[in-house]
């Protein structure tokens, strides 16, 4: 498999939106593949914990729940941060589109860190943030990432584990270990 920087990541998702593939497709996509390797190893009716950030990666992580759902998993999603910060309209498209899903989605806000702590489940999807993080986290994202990683849960990244340089491959400080 070849590897690709963050930047000539980006330069794809561009040139994927100009031949057409809209962006809102390329993260329907990344999210459904998600679910897909998470029902590979998982039967329906297990527990999966869903950790989304308020930017694209935390998009990602919302289609891959509905999937999951869709699926027959057991699905809490925990945003991690304020509804409000959530600024792109694609994220905010499927966040509605989850909470919608009451009866098979469980959605919690959790906007402070003492509100975050390890959960009880088979599997934790790791979508908080993505390609772009540089520097170390600050919270509550940091107390998110301690509690995934205080959780014996099976987990699954989304792009790569929060906190980890795409780039270089090296924890930025405190790093998801999917």
């Amino acid at each position: 498999m070849e590897e690709i920087s963050t930047r000539e990541m980006r330069i794809l998702e561009l040139n994927s939106e100009y031949l057409g593939v809209s962006t809102l497709q390329l993260m329907e996509n990344a999210g459904r593949s998600v679910a897909e390797e998470v029902a590979k190893r998982f039967r329906p009716g297990s527990k999966v914990v869903v950790f989304c950030g308020t930017g694209r990666n935390g998009g990602d992580g919302l289609v891959a729940a509905r999937h999951l759902a869709a699926l027959g998993f057991e699905v809490t999603v925990n945003l991690v941060g304020k509804e409000g910060d959530i600024k792109a309209d694609i994220v905010l498209k499927n966040w509605e589109v989850v909470k919608m899903m009451k009866r098979s989605v469980k959605t919690r806000v959790l906007r402070d860190s003492f509100e975050i702590s390890p959960c009880e489940c088979d599997v934790i999807v790791d979508a908080l943030l993505g390609t772009g993080v540089k520097g170390p986290l600050r919270q509550p994202i940091l107390q998110a990432v301690k509690a995934i990683n205080e959780s014996k849960a099976f987990k699954v990244a989304v792009d790569v584990p929060t906190g980890v340089d795409a780039d270089a491959g090296k924890r930025l400080g405190e790093a998801v270990k999917a």
